[in-house]
């Protein structure tokens, strides 16, 4: 048995569903084949897919700032949209005055 491809993708993410508040691991790609939509991660048969990037923890990490109140944050992942960048506190301030 090897290990799944997915594991050690950049584009393998976190997502949190906001209905049960349980999080599972998806790609933004979808899945590589069929076969690993049923996968449980112990018998993975992919061996390459075309949108594999190797996950590198020691690259730089891009320095954002907070619009709420400054505070300096490290970018862990980038999704490709432009907005404006809050620290978890400012944003659940501006949650509770909607």
């Amino acid at each position: 048995m090897s290990e799944c491809i997915c594991n050690s993708c950049k584009n393998l993410k976190q997502q949190i569903n906001e209905d049960t508040g349980e999080s599972d691991f998806v790609c933004k790609f979808g899945y590589p084949s069929e076969q690993c939509n049923e996968c449980e991660g112990g018998e993975c048969v992919i061996t390459a897919c075309c949108n594999y990037i190797e996950d590198n923890e020691d690259e730089v990490l891009k320095t954002v700032y907070c619009k709420g109140c400054g505070k300096e944050m490290k970018q862990v992942y980038e999704d490709g949209s432009d907005g404006e960048v809050y620290c978890v506190n400012c944003y659940l301030e501006s949650k509770e005055k909607e």
